[in-house]
Formats: C-alpha cells, sequence, structure tokens
C-alpha cells in the first residue's frame, strides 16, 4: 500500500500531521509506504485537535476498506477479519490487549448487522435510502508519567493529590473512586485535589493518557501506604499480625488481614492509633509501559528494569468499531444519523458511565466532521471567514439519535499499573469513515470529500454509479 499526504504550513514551520500511522499498523500489509508534502503558503502553522493524525488517516483508510468490500462483495467486517493484524506490522511486535475481533462481534450484535442488505442503494425508509456503514477504531497508549500524594488519616478520611486538570471528562470522579478503592474507604471519605503546581507534577490532560497515568500514579501511592501500615503492624507486639511475613498481609475494605486467615487482622486506625500516628503518607510515579500491578501484589512503586523492559516489548493500543445507520433525502441530499452503536476496548474502564459520556462525545464530534463542520479561508487574505458558530455549524441534539455505547472488558498486564488505556481520543476515530460508509451504502455513490454536504451528495447522485 502507499499513501501520499499533502497539507499546507507555514513559511516558518514544517508541521505535518501523522496521518498515516494508523494507516501503517491497522492491517497486516505485506509492505507499506507512506509520503509527506507540505506546501508553504501564508497561512498560520496547522495545529492538531481530537486524534490529530489518527482520525483523519482513519477516513482515508476505512473508506478504501468499505470501497475494496464492496468490489470484491465481501462483508465490510469480514474484509477487516481478513486482513486482520495479530501483530503490530509496523515493528513485528506483539499487542499488549487486543480485543478488537470482540469490538466486531458485539457492534455487529447490537446494531442487528446481518440484517444488512450488502447492495448499495436498495434499502429505503419511504422516499429516504438507508444505508449501513461500520468502521475500525483505533489510537495509541502514549508513554507518560506523573506522580501523586495519597494520605491516610487515622479518623478514616484521606487526602489525594496530583497536579492533574479535568477538562469535564470526570478525572475528579475516576480518581476519588480509584483512590477510595485503594484506601478500602468510602469514597464519600476522598478528597482530591488536582489543579495546582503546587501539587504533584504530572503531564498536560493530552494524548489520552490522563486517566492511565494518574490512576496508576494514586494507585501506587496508596500502595505504598499500606507497605507502610503492614510494616508497623508485623512489628508490633499487641498486632495480631505480630511476626507475620509482609507479603502474606493483604488488604481488604480498610483492614489488614491474613491472606490465608482473613479473621486474623485489624483495622488500619488501630495500628496508627497505637503508633501514635494521625496520618500516614505515600507518594510514587505512575507511568504507561510500567506493567501492571495486582491488587494484592502490595509492592514498592516503583517497577524494577525488568519489569520496564518487558512491558516495552509490547505494541500498545486501543481499539473499537463504530457502526451508522443514514437516512439520505436524494431529492434534498440531506444526511441525518439514524442509529449508532460503538463497541470500546481499551483495557480497564474506570467509570462505564462517564466513559460512555466520552465515546459519545467523540462520536458527535465526528459526525460533526463528517457532516457540517467546516473552515472557510478568504482567498486573499487567508483569514477564516466563518469563525462564528452562526456560519460555522456543528451537530445540536435533533442532528444526533439515542447512542449505543458498549465496553469490552479487557485486561491488559503491560500498559500501566491500572491497566487503563485511555478513551478520550479513539472515540472519534473512524466515526468520519463510518458514516462516509453509510451513506455510500444508501447511495452506491462515494463521497471521498467532508464534509458531505447536501450540495456534494446531490452532486454524486447525479453522476453514473
Amino acid at each position: 500500500m502507499y499513501t501520499k499526504k499533502t497539507s499546507t504550513t507555514s513559511p516558518w514551520d514544517d508541521y505535518a500531521e501523522t496521518n498515516s500511522r494508523i494507516i501503517n499498523m491497522l492491517y497486516a500489509l505485506p509492505a507499506f509506504e507512506s509520503t509527506y508534502h507540505l506546501a508553504k503558503a501564508s497561512v498560520m502553522t496547522s495545529t492538531s485537535t481530537r486524534a490529530p493524525g489518527d482520525m483523519p488517516g482513519s477516513f482515508a483508510l476505512e473508506c478504501s476498506m468499505g470501497d475494496l468490500a464492496y468490489q470484491l462483495g465481501i462483508d465490510p467486517i469480514q474484509i477487516r477479519l481478513l486482513n486482520y493484524a495479530e501483530k503490530d506490522p509496523t515493528n513485528g511486535q506483539p499487542w499488549s490487549s487486543k480485543s478488537l475481533k470482540h469490538c466486531y462481534q458485539r457492534g455487529a450484535e447490537l446494531f442487528g448487522w446481518s440484517k444488512r442488505n450488502p447492495k448499495n442503494g436498495q434499502t429505503r425508509n419511504g422516499k429516504t435510502l438507508v444505508g449501513w456503514g461500520m468502521a475500525t477504531a483505533s489510537y495509541p497508549v502514549h508513554n507518560s508519567q506523573g506522580n501523586a500524594r495519597v494520605r491516610l488519616y487515622a479518623d478514616g478520611h484521606a487526602v489525594v493529590q496530583a497536579g492533574a486538570t479535568d477538562l469535564g471528562t470526570g478525572t475528579y470522579t475516576i480518581i476519588t473512586q480509584v483512590a477510595a478503592d485503594a484506601l478500602g474507604v468510602p469514597p464519600e471519605n476522598v478528597r482530591f485535589e488536582l489543579g495546582d503546581t503546587i501539587l504533584p507534577t504530572t503531564q498536560w490532560s493530552g494524548g489520552s493518557t490522563a486517566a492511565g497515568r494518574v490512576s496508576s500514579s494514586v494507585y501506587l501511592a496508596a500502595q505504598e501506604v499500606w507497605q507502610k501500615l503492614i510494616s508497623m503492624a508485623v512489628r508490633d507486639r499487641k498486632s495480631p499480625l505480630y511476626g507475620a511475613k509482609a507479603a502474606d498481609v493483604v488488604m481488604e475494605k480498610g483492614r489488614l488481614q491474613l491472606k490465608t486467615k482473613p479473621a486474623t487482622g485489624e483495622a488500619f486506625a488501630e495500628i496508627m492509633k497505637r503508633a501514635s500516628l494521625g496520618d500516614v503518607e505515600g507518594t510514587a510515579q505512575g507511568r504507561y509501559g510500567s506493567v501492571y500491578k495486582e491488587p494484592s501484589v502490595t509492592a514498592d512503586a516503583d517497577m524494577n528494569k525488568e519489569e520496564k523492559e518487558a512491558a516495552a516489548g509490547y505494541s500498545m493500543h486501543a481499539f473499537g468499531a463504530h457502526f451508522c445507520e443514514v437516512h439520505v433525502d436524494p431529492e434534498l441530499g440531506t444526511v441525518r444519523v439514524a442509529r449508532w452503536v460503538s463497541v470500546m476496548s481499551a483495557g480497564r474502564i474506570l467509570n462505564p458511565k462517564t466513559a460512555r459520556s466520552q465515546v459519545i462525545g467523540g462520536s458527535i464530534f465526528g459526525i460533526g466532521s463528517a457532516l457540517m463542520e467546516q473552515t472557510v479561508r478568504d482567498p486573499n487574505l487567508a483569514r477564516y471567514t466563518n469563525a462564528d458558530l452562526a456560519s460555522y455549524h456543528i451537530p445540536v441534539n435533533a442532528d444526533i439519535p439515542d447512542m449505543r455505547v458498549d465496553f469490552i472488558d479487557e485486561h491488559d498486564p503491560h500498559v500501566n499499573a491500572m491497566g487503563v488505556k485511555g478513551i478520550g481520543e479513539i472515540s472519534i476515530v473512524g466515526v468520519t469513515a463510518a458514516v462516509a460508509n453509510a451513506v455510500f451504502h444508501a447511495t452506491g455513490r462515494r463521497l471521498r470529500s467532508l464534509p458531505m454536504t447536501p450540495d456534494k451528495v446531490l452532486d454524486a447522485m447525479r453522476q453514473p454509479a
């Protein structure tokens, strides 16, 4: 396969999105070459938006897969299974985990894909043409690190700190949950503090890394708290755990106890009370590519060299699939998304409700890109002429159907201490292609220019199939 990407850039920069990254790794290709061509122009340097590179790259790739399936008379899911990559084609490494086949299966089941008429332009709902399309989603797990501090008080409450951000995606919620679970205390007893440079440093929210990075650092910091308390208990003659091996002691709902004899143990408050401690503090660094830690393994927070090297031997990506039904008015050229299903496999999902919201938001973002969002430049001044929401159209409630989102329960032992891949950006990857493939199925005409506005649809309908 050969791909060529041409884009404009400013006179002083050489910026180009990595659109071929997803084309290179998503399917098992025997040969691949991609080139980037930049045209210097009197414009500002482009910048990235959600899922930079992978989102527009997926449009080209997944529309091509739809075309290939049509030409060969093969179901669009089947053509993807025939070219399924069992290992990363770019480097030959095994995947840290990959549940894409399960995404296809579950998505097809939820959508009713087996009822799809394989012939283009043959399904109608009244006067409108009906089309079903699907596309694959993928986004890499980027390596990043962060730090966290956890302080557990004898009265049962905790303060958790990390210099993270909450962009409205639920960081407050998921980290409070992670901390409560790791400390064995109710969520209402946890205060999570973020958004301040005086807090333990962590990287910015980008690249779908925040959830995995911050949750891992908080989880490992909590494990350091328990290591300190276990060490105190096994050396305390008044403790029921006195003389036990540290490795034989586990925490269960805020109580330290023996693995083999759960009745032998005591609450952490009792240990702290005898030691005249008001609180115990733990700090840790969480990062992607650091190996998952089972909750029972409350070892030190730092990953040893062997574990890091083992994790480095895997290719780490999240995967998913989108399914779309569109209704196309052949007289007006309007396209409406009537049904939507997204199924994602992204390691451990920390909170299904907030995760579902993120996938819905990303999918809506992609639908807007597919059908209406477009910037227009003045040909003489290179300024944007539609820099307001009156002329730059975005989806509203009436444009979006009820959306079904599901997740594949996936255990990834390599990405980080919590097994979290992140879902901030994968939800938009493949969306434009799913819509375009559905329009192709409805009309028998392939539109390759976004957005697919009514004028483009009508123009395509006038052309021979």
